[in-house]
């Protein structure tokens, strides 16, 4: 059973826009780095280390330690662990690019989240420049917003890739499409750690463009190959034995993630492989909390269709296209991997 609701966590909704902005502000202004840096300091010590006057310094100092993103003992702050680990810029696990596409995307267009509702399609895209039916073929037009989604994106692999490549499967894959691979950043972590393996990140122009460059700083191009293109009309690569969906079921509707499947099983030999790798909702529909908050954004500003759907949804997508499902691999940060093979 649930826990009942307090007033405190409705005041938290009711103000979830000012409390993420306390966070960012947080990020931004540097408190977070300045007290990984010095823990142990008074408001007024914060205040000068990152040119505010006292009434702001107070006022954001206020909120964090309420947001329970500082601690304070006394007349002084340090960071809390988890702020420490996820929000300093020193730290290799820190998610601060993931807050920038909430600030420069997310949060701009779930004004529109009730029409969204209303209307089933993404209202919330007329923010963005462009005339596509998809924030991803917008990205373009914006290289800001692209840049912003690209770096969130990376981000948001690399939390959980480096469970993801502990995998055995990948040992036993020679050659693998990453579909809608991006910058590069699960294909890298995955050469990394099984250098046998190749792959051909197959997705648009834009983003092969970027993971030629990420590869070839990575010294990876012998193993890292790009195929610029779209993987719902063209077809996949030859000699493949594997395909990746990495963060892309979320964005589709059923019927376009399991024709996605079948293509890519088509595509496949005897016993290939096709690998799903997102964030999971659970099978009961309560959460976990970053699929019940994600979901909005595929509803308003992706697609107009999508949402983080649970284990038990992508299963039956790999069952409907062909594919048996063999055992669900939980990941870091409500992240989850499921396997089909041919």
């Amino acid at each position: 059973m649930q826990d009942e609701l307090d007033f405190d966590q409705l005041v938290l909704l009711a103000c979830g826009h000012t409390a993420f902005h306390l966070l960012w502000a947080g990020v931004q202004l540097g408190v977070f780095d300045v007290l990984s840096k010095a823990p142990n300091l008074t408001r007024d010590e914060i205040a000068q280390r990152i040119g505010l006057e006292a009434q702001p310094a107070r006022i954001l100092m206020t909120g964090l330690a309420a947001l329970r993103l500082v601690q304070k003992e006394g007349e002084r702050f340090r960071n809390a662990p988890l702020v420490e680990r996820l929000l300093t810029r020193s730290s290799p696990e820190n998610m601060i690019d993931v807050l920038g596409w909430q600030r420069y995307i997310v949060y701009p267009a779930l004004v529109d989240f009730v029409d969204s509702l209303k209307q089933n399609k993404n209202v919330g895209l007329r923010h963005f420049k462009g005339d596509a039916d998809n924030i991803y073929h917008r990205l373009p037009h914006d290289p800001f917003i692209a840049k912003v989604f690209h770096d969130a994106m990376s981000s948001l692999s690399s939390a959980a890739n480096r469970a993801l490549a502990e995998l055995k499967v990948f040992d036993q894959i020679e050659h693998m499409v990453d579909a809608g691979g991006g910058d590069g950043t699960n294909a890298i972590a995955l050469v990394r750690a099984h250098p046998r393996l190749k792959v051909t990140i197959f997705d648009g122009p834009v983003a092969c463009d970027k993971a030629r460059e990420k590869v070839a700083q990575a010294g990876l191009a012998a193993n890292i190959f790009t195929h610029p293109g779209d993987f719902f009309v063209d077809p996949f690569p030859g000699g493949i034995d594997a395909v990746f969906f990495g963060h892309m079921m979320p964005i589709w509707s059923h019927a376009r993630d399991t024709a996605l499947l079948r293509k890519a099983y088509e595509a496949l030999p005897p016993g290939g492989k096709v690998i799903i790798f997102n964030m999971m909702g659970d099978d009961d529909e309560v959460g976990p909390m970053s699929a019940a908050l994600g979901s909005p954004y595929f509803l308003t500003v992706a697609t107009g269709e999508g949402m983080m759907y649970s284990w038990g949804e992508h299963e039956q997508h790999l069952i409907d296209a062909g594919f048996t499902p063999t055992e669900r691999h939980v990941l870091p940060k409500d992240h989850g991997v499921l396997i089909g093979v041919k």
